[in-house]
């Protein structure tokens, strides 16, 4: 069910002597409530909006609004930095797995992404010396 909000919200801001609405430092609710929806929908504008009843069009405006995806890119940062270090945990352990492909597969993954792996290891044969190539050793 979507959530309801007030009609004429928007009357509550304080407005300029032209009439226009004045510069507000913070986002509305709406918008707090925007981008956790779009957070936790996977970044699917039109669901967000069906789900909190506000207008594509709205959202459209809030992309152009500095603030908020001043915003938004915070609250993805701290999603993407939250993930990360779960993988990394979860890489970690695979290292120390007993089964020795898998533990291999996890350590090429963690040097790959810290960029220092250059090639694929083939983790599907079982040879007697495994070669890796560092990315910044010379050949």
């Amino acid at each position: 069910m979507p959530r309801q909000y007030k009609r004429g919200y928007r009357q509550d801001r304080p407005r300029n002597a032209d009439g226009t609405f004045a510069y507000c430092e913070e986002l509305d609710q709406r918008q707090k409530d925007m981008i956790v929806e779009l957070l936790t929908n996977g970044g699917h504008k039109t669901k967000a909006c069906e789900t909190l009843d506000i207008p594509r069009s709205t959202l459209y405006k809030w992309f152009d609004d500095e603030k908020f995806m001043k915003a938004y890119k915070q609250a993805c940062e701290r999603l993407y930095q939250d993930g990360l270090s779960e993988a990394l945990r979860t890489m970690l352990k695979l290292m120390r797995c007993e089964d020795s492909r898998t533990a291999l597969k996890a350590a090429e993954d963690i040097v790959k992404l810290n960029g220092y792996l250059d090639t694929k290891v083939d983790v599907t044969q079982n040879p007697s010396e495994i070669v890796i190539t560092l990315a910044d050793s010379e050949s």
